[in-house]
C-alpha cells in the first residue's frame, strides 16, 4: 500500500492490499477500497463508498457526495463502484436520496472527464459516458450501453444494454436495447450496427434487430402494433423478446 504523506483517510477506512492514494485526497469514514485500486491526486471520497479491485481513479474526482436535492437530510446511503471500473478527472457520483438507499455503478465501466452519475443510479458493467454527460437521478443504463459527449439524461430513464447515444442527444424517454440514438430531442436513428458486431452478436440476430428496429420507427404503427408487428413477422431470439419485453415495461415510453 502507498498512500502520500499529505492524504487524509479516516480511521475507519478500509484499504486493501495494493491500494495507491496520490496527495492531497481525502477519504471519509466507512469507506472500503479493493487490492490493487489506484486514487489519484486531489480526489474525495466520502462516507460510505465502496470501491472493487482495480480501479483507477483520476485527479479530481469526486465519489458518494450528497445527492443534490432540497432539503436533503444527512441519512446514511451509499455509492458502490464495481471492479476495475476507470474514472477520470472531475467525475462526480453522489450517493443515494434515500435511507440506506445505493447509487450502483458496475465493473469494467469508463466514465470519462466531468461525467456526472446522479443519485440513486444503476449503471451496468462495461459501460461508456462520455466527456460532461450528465446523468440525472434514478436512471438505468445497462450492460455495455455507451453514451456520447454532453448529452442530458431525464430522470428515472432507462437506457438499454448495447446501445448508443449520439453525442449532444438529450434523453428524456427510455432508449431502446441494441438501437443508436441521436438528436434533441433524441430519436431512434438505426441499430447500434457497429456496436452489436463488436460483442459479437450473430449475423442471423443482428438483422431481426435490425428489422425490429425499423418496424418500431415506421411513424404510422403506436408502440403496440409495433410490438405486434415485430411478434408476427419476426424470429423470436432472446435478443428480440428482451427488445419487447424492454419496451412493455417502459415507464415512459420509449425514444422511436
Amino acid at each position: 500500500m502507498t498512500i502520500h504523506s499529505s492524504a487524509v483517510i479516516h480511521t475507519d477506512a478500509e484499504l486493501a492490499h495494493g491500494v495507491e492514494v496520490g496527495p492531497f485526497t481525502t477519504i471519509g469514514s466507512n469507506v472500503r477500497i479493493g487490492e490493487g485500486t489506484v486514487v489519484g491526486p486531489n480526489v474525495v471520497i466520502e462516507s460510505g463508498t465502496i470501491i472493487g479491485r482495480g480501479c483507477r481513479i483520476f485527479h479530481g474526482a469526486s465519489l458518494g457526495g450528497e445527492p443534490q436535492i432540497l432539503n436533503f437530510k444527512d441519512i446514511p446511503t451509499s455509492l458502490e463502484i464495481g471492479d476495475e471500473t476507470v474514472i477520470r478527472e472531475f467525475v462526480t457520483i453522489h450517493r443515494s436520496g434515500f435511507e440506506n438507499g445505493v447509487t450502483r455503478v458496475g465493473g469494467g465501466c469508463l466514465l470519462m472527464a466531468y461525467s456526472h452519475i446522479g443519485h440513486d443510479c444503476e449503471i451496468g458493467n462495461e459501460v461508456v459516458v462520455v466527456n460532461s454527460t450528465a446523468l440525472s437521478g434514478h436512471v438505468i443504463v445497462e450492460d455495455k450501453a455507451f453514451i456520447s459527449g454532453l448529452v442530458g439524461v431525464h430522470q428515472f430513464v432507462r437506457i438499454g444494454r448495447n446501445a448508443m447515444v449520439g453525442g449532444m442527444a438529450r434523453v428524456n424517454q427510455d432508449i431502446l436495447p441494441f438501437s443508436t440514438v441521436e438528436g434533441n430531442p433524441a430519436r431512434l436513428y438505426s441499430a447500434n450496427a457497429v456496436g452489436l458486431k463488436r460483442a459479437n452478436f450473430k449475423p442471423d440476430v443482428r438483422a431481426a434487430i435490425k428489422k425490429a428496429l425499423n418496424v418500431i420507427a415506421q411513424p404510422e404503427l403506436n408502440t403496440k402494433q409495433a410490438v405486434e408487428k415485430i411478434t408476427a413477422e419476426i424470429e423470436k431470439f432472446d435478443e428480440i423478446q428482451y427488445l419487447i419485453d424492454f419496451i412493455e415495461n417502459s415507464s415512459r415510453g420509449v425514444t422511436k
